[in-house]
Parts: structure tokens; C-alpha cells; sequence
């Protein structure tokens, strides 16, 4: 079998018995439109995507990180994965969406950019919440290849055995050099409104190491963070994307690199051998980097 039909026959396995069909149905209109909304497969040698994380508030903030992210593009970014918590408090009306998220990342969508969101408590736990799920056209959970890299969206506010199970199997028969998995509460963190998630050491941190993924990203904690190695991944927090910062602890339980409470976004680029991060902030410093390779 061939790569494409491979990887056609691989998101067909995940998707069709995983995805969740009552959050597929679009409410009357207000979605994003079919060239913006996620597909399985960008096939390419390359890959090249940004970040944000908890950045729904509607502030200056906001618009000056998506002005950098904007400036920061290249002709091979085409995608901005979502960290969670994508409306403050929650979309109650299509207005306070509009306000919120179609305004502020217009510059964005007008470039074609696919979203790829990772659900946040904020966009999980209230009624009005589904406003935002029909928006997306998104399932519960989720995989993605582009190009060299493979992406899981993982539903961190429910992970439970049906969850555990089918990350597992979707991991276990993955062929991409790069694995990267993202959803909106941090595993590991020293931020002081939310620590590191017992539950997700438990569950989830034993299936990224056993199956090597390289990149597990998250929001949660408004700060920026990532971790050394651990097993064979690498923990970044990036909670940064406009609402009030989160402070953290100046010694971390865990194997940390860098921390830094600032606003900022990720910008995440690679092929098949190589891969390149930087977090960088609302006036386009870059607070930190970071260069991965693979030796195969």
C-alpha cells in the first residue's frame, strides 16, 4: 500500500469509529466556511502551522499576537491548531463569537488558513459552549496528518477508556516521523492556578511515551512553559494567546527548560528530518526556540 492510501485508510479507521456525529451538524449558516475548516490529509514534504492557546477575549492583546502570527507566516503555513478555552467565558450569542474570534483572526481567515480546535473547559462544560462546537464542524477528538507530522486533538476534559483506546490504536499504526499531540489542560505545569493534571500523568503521559510521541502542546495555565524531555516527549505550555496571565512557581516538580508569564504564540516548522519551534510574542521577539531532529 502507498502513503496516500495509507494515510487515506488510516484517518478513514479514526475518524469513522471515533468521531462524535452529534457535534458534525452545523447550526444555520454560522459556521467557518468549507475552505477554512479542517481535513485529514494535507499531503506535502513539509509542514508548517501556529499555535494559540485561551486567547477568545476580544482584547488589544488578542490583536496584536494575531498581527504577529500574520507577520510570521510563510508560503507553507497553513494551519493554526486551537489550545482550548477559544471564547471567554463561552459564546452565548453568534455576535459574541463574531466579536471574539471571527474579528480578531479575520487577517487569518481571509489567508485560508485551516483551525484546528482542542476543546477547552470553557468550550466544553456549558450549553452554550456548542455554539462554538457547530461553529467548528469538529468531533470530539480527533487526527490530522500534515505532510511529515501527525496530529492528535485530544479531549482533555473527558479523558476516559473510549478516548484512551482509541489514541492508543490511532498512535500504534501511525507511519508519520512526526507525532505531535495537543489538547487544552497541561500535563505538566508549575503555573499557580493549575498545576500539574494527575490525571493525565496517569492516563495519558505512559501512551505518548510508549508510542514516542515527539510534541504534546497545551494551554490551561496563561504562561508560557516547556519541559525537558520527558520519556520521549517534550511538554509545552501555551496558555499565552490574551487573557490575564497566570504566574508560576520558580522551581517545577518536573524536568522544565524555560517559563515565562507572557503573552505569546507558537509557530512550529519542519520536514522529515528536522523540526523547529519558537514561541514569540505580542511585538515579534521570539522568547524561545527550540530545534529537534530525527535519526533514522
Amino acid at each position: 500500500m502507498n502513503r496516500r492510501n495509507f494515510l487515506k485508510a488510516l484517518i478513514g479507521i479514526s475518524f469513522l469509529f471515533f468521531a462524535s456525529p452529534n457535534l458534525l451538524a452545523s447550526s444555520a449558516g454560522f459556521t467557518l466556511s468549507e475552505r477554512n475548516r479542517w481535513t485529514h490529509i494535507i499531503e506535502k514534504d513539509q509542514f508548517s502551522f501556529l499555535a494559540i492557546g485561551d486567547m477568545g477575549t476580544g482584547w488589544k492583546t488578542q490583536y496584536e499576537i494575531i498581527e504577529q502570527m500574520e507577520n510570521h507566516l510563510n508560503p507553507g503555513t497553513d494551519s493554526v491548531l486551537l489550545l482550548g478555552d477559544i471564547v471567554y467565558p463561552y459564546p452565548t450569542t453568534e455576535q459574541d463569537f463574531k466579536e471574539k474570534f471571527e474579528k480578531p483572526f479575520k487577517p487569518l481567515i481571509d489567508k485560508e488558513l485551516r483551525f484546528y480546535p482542542a476543546w477547552g473547559n470553557h468550550d466544553w462544560h456549558t450549553e452554550e459552549a456548542k455554539l462554538l462546537k457547530d461553529y467548528f464542524v469538529a468531533p470530539n477528538y480527533y487526527t490530522f496528518v500534515n505532510g511529515p507530522a501527525q496530529f492528535w486533538a485530544v479531549n482533555s476534559n473527558k479523558f476516559d477508556s473510549n478516548q484512551i483506546k482509541w489514541l492508543k490504536e490511532s498512535l500504534s499504526i501511525s507511519k508519520s516521523p512526526w507525532k505531535i499531540v495537543f489538547l487544552h489542560h497541561s500535563p505538566y505545569s508549575s503555573g499557580k492556578g493549575h498545576h500539574n493534571n494527575q490525571h493525565l500523568i496517569k492516563n495519558l503521559t505512559p501512551i505518548l511515551n510508549e508510542f514516542n510521541v515527539d510534541l504534546c502542546l497545551s494551554g490551561h495555565n496563561h504562561l508560557y512553559e516547556r519541559s525537558e524531555k520527558i520519556g520521549s516527549t517534550i511538554y509545552i505550555t501555551s496558555g499565552g494567546g490574551s487573557a490575564s496571565l497566570h504566574k508560576y512557581d520558580d522551581k517545577a516538580n518536573f524536568p522544565r527548560v524555560k517559563a515565562n508569564s507572557i503573552h505569546h504564540f507558537l509557530l512550529i516548522e519542519g520536514n522529515n528530518k528536522k523540526l523547529n519551534l519558537k514561541a514569540i510574542d505580542k511585538i515579534g521577539n521570539t522568547i524561545d526556540s527550540m530545534n529537534l531532529e530525527k535519526n533514522f
